[in-house]
């Protein structure tokens, strides 16, 4: 059977103050068809659009969609064991919400903890975050939208534990749960922010990375600046889902 034709899309920020079906049409407009809903987007809207709606926009734009799990203030490894469970109740309510839209994927982040902290504190924070990541990703496979773990960038401050291949491998063993379930989103800038050539996620987790961030910085920050290469990148990576993740749908245009 033939592969599936990788789908290139956008990330829906906060900041682009639209609807959904307007934001399709923008897309679609471009040649791009699929939509990367945010949690930030959806959670600021008394008016959010439903699941219905959402899938009925999908069915007329041809689009595609997958979901950014919270992630602003949001400690996957915290040690207040109330608030670690908030994050798991967080996320699966990103799983069941991307469930009901017929969503490919949820994204989610790692975490990390403070450098400055003895170490058997930043084992615990790490223990912690393992547990939520493997609870989020035991509901994903009961609903069968599968678990995005995605590499953030390094800090000087904190020990990210997805930030390296070897962060990220090392997590993914940890949590143990199987690659239908748990996959790997590939922050292309993340990864130039960090001095690592995304390449050498490819290299490691191969078929296992599920969607693509797209986005271009000067080697140091996480500015999210137009990619005007994403095609070639997402030709790269070889993942079925890609996505530009722009700050405003001028810099959509100037990544075009």
């Amino acid at each position: 059977m033939a592969e599936p034709t990788p789908r290139f899309g956008a990330a829906m920020d906060v900041r682009f103050d639209a609807s959904v079906a307007a934001f399709a049409e923008f897309l679609t407009d471009r040649g791009l068809d699929h939509i990367e809903l945010r949690a930030g987007y959806l959670d600021v809207r008394e008016d959010g659009p439903t699941p219905a709606t959402l899938r009925n926009v999908a069915d007329d734009y041809g689009v595609t969609y997958s979901v950014h799990a919270p992630h602003l203030d949001v400690a996957p490894g915290n040690v207040n064991e109330r608030l670690r469970s908030a994050v798991v109740d967080a996320t699966v309510d990103a799983l069941d919400f991307a469930a009901a839209i017929d969503a490919v994927g949820v994204v989610t982040h790692g975490g990390g903890a403070r450098t400055r902290y003895p170490s058997h504190v930043r084992e615990h924070v790490r223990s912690q975050a393992v547990e939520t990541i493997r609870a989020c990703a035991r509901h994903a496979a009961a609903v069968d939208v599968p678990l995005c773990l995605e590499n953030q960038r390094t800090k000087p401050d904190v020990r990210r534990f997805t930030a390296t291949p070897d962060r990220l491998a090392s997590i993914l063993e940890a949590v143990d749960v199987g690659p239908d379930a748990l996959r790997v989103t590939l922050d292309v800038g993340h990864a130039k922010a960090s001095g690592i050539e995304y390449g050498r996620f490819v290299d490691r987790f191969g078929d296992r990375i599920h969607l693509v961030h797209l986005h271009d910085n000067d080697g140091e920050t996480d500015a999210h600046d137009p990619l005007p290469s994403f095609r070639s990148v997402g030709d790269d990576v070889g993942a079925p889902y890609n996505v530009l993740e722009m700050k405003s749908r001028a810099d959509i245009d100037r990544s075009l």
